[in-house]
């Protein structure tokens, strides 16, 4: 009867599985930057960009588009600044002791970037503005931001922190203009779960690639 002496022994099955960890530890290494919330997220963020909105805010792309454009309209002009969006405690990863407290957090956020940035920061929440500047200068900025209103919804508080930056950008003598909206936006959508998501779909397809490479390459059953 053709019965292996062991069903698994000299499969050669490292090809399949090779490929299915190499593909898996990819998708991890992807995942973990974008789903990381460590003690401060906004601070990992914005020491390579110019703006944070946090991933899990339904925010509508043409609403974050014209933030990032006024920021760089901003920077062309001269009076370049970062700006950070916290609209929940859950955006402030380990330091939700900090949400309300715009001020505080901004300058939280401003010596953990100081390393790398000693610039203008703006911080928006629900509550109010924050404003840190690590040259030292504060004053007129914070009497502006005192004289905002602020809206409170997903897109709003996006779109007040654009036009808080165009205020600031003119008051320091660099005038800039907020663009206008695209006429339709797009609904907004959780981008951290999206990119999650097509992780774990190229995973589950790595997987069977990897079994069927596995399965492919099994040994002959030999006759006892």
């Amino acid at each position: 009867m053709p019965v292996p002496s062991h069903p698994l022994r000299g499969i050669p099955w490292r090809t399949g599985l090779g490929l299915t960890v190499a593909l898996v530890a990819a998708a991890a290494a992807l995942v973990a930057p974008a789903a990381r919330a460590d003690g401060d997220p906004a601070s990992d963020v914005l020491l390579t960009q110019s703006v944070f909105v946090p991933y899990g805010a339904p925010v509508s792309p043409p609403v974050v588009r014209q933030l990032e454009a006024v920021v760089t309209r901003a920077k062309a002009a001269g009076y370049p600044i970062k700006v950070a969006i916290v609209r929940v405690p859950y955006d402030l990863g380990a330091v939700t002791s900090l949400y309300g407290k715009p001020q505080v957090y901004a300058k939280f956020l401003g010596r953990e970037l100081m390393f790398l940035y000693r610039g203008r920061l703006l911080v928006v929440m629900p509550q109010g503005y924050g404003y840190y500047d690590g040259r030292g200068r504060h004053g007129p900025e914070l009497r502006v931001l005192r004289s905002l209103g602020i809206d409170k919804g997903p897109d709003q508080i996006v779109e007040s922190a654009a036009g808080a930056v165009a205020r600031l950008a003119r008051a320091g003598g660099h005038p800039v203009a907020v663009p206008a909206l695209a006429p339709q936006r797009s609904q907004g959508h959780n981008r951290i779960f999206l990119v999650i998501g097509g992780l774990i779909a190229a995973a589950i397809l790595a997987f069977a690639i990897g079994l069927a490479v596995w399965l492919r390459g099994g040994p002959k059953l030999q006759d006892s």
